[in-house]
């Protein structure tokens, strides 16, 4: 086995890119490692999408021109929550990526979220926007809104214990991305433990 010096060694020759990649994987190893992190039998598993935005991977499908995603309290009809703003571009779908590690003893592994287009878009009459759910590149769940309300949604995830799933929120103006002020309320995915 190598020695940390050399170990340190090596790291500093890395790229910026290669470093940020280092530091996911190293983030993925703590988890994986750290039985503080598994919930007892009986409890609910939370991975919430808000908290973990810094995490996430943002982008677009074409080009980024006219996008705008970031977290913030948002109101649609006048009711505010916790939200992923999700304004796509001019054309294409925005993306949001996350790498989520599923604990082994998690089952029924579900994604709870609310939909809406923020108050104060003066979406024109006949504009919808897209809402997709994308896990490992499968389209799980797929809507298409004009209101400024929440809907709340639940999509059930593939099972997937032990491995580490990739969720893709998507929203696309589908050709008028003018006020498609998209938004996903609380979006978080919950499981049940199960003893081991």
């Amino acid at each position: 086995m190598r020695s940390l010096d050399e170990i340190v060694n090596d790291l500093e020759s890395l790229s910026p890119a290669s470093l940020q990649e280092l530091e996911r994987f190293i983030e993925y190893l703590r988890w994986k490692e750290a039985p503080h992190r598994q919930a007892e039998a009986g409890a609910t598993w939370n991975f919430d999408l808000v908290e973990e935005f810094h995490r996430a991977v943002v982008s677009a499908d074409r080009s980024q021109a006219g996008m705008h995603v970031q977290v913030g309290e948002t109101a649609c009809s006048g009711e505010w929550r916790m939200a992923l703003w999700q304004h796509p571009p001019v054309q294409g779908a925005a993306v949001v990526e996350y790498q989520v590690p599923i604990p082994a003893n998690v089952r029924n592994v579900r994604l709870l979220f609310a939909t809406g287009i923020r108050d104060g878009s003066q979406l024109a009459p006949g504009n919808i926007v897209a809402f997709r759910v994308f896990v490992n590149d499968w389209r799980l769940w797929s809507h298409t809104q004009h209101a400024c309300r929440w809907l709340e949604q639940q999509v059930a995830m593939p099972s997937l214990p032990g491995d580490v799933i990739r969720v893709q929120l998507v929203t696309d103006g589908l050709g008028n991305h003018e006020w498609a002020w998209a938004a996903w309320a609380e979006p978080r995915l919950v499981g049940e433990v199960l003893a081991r």
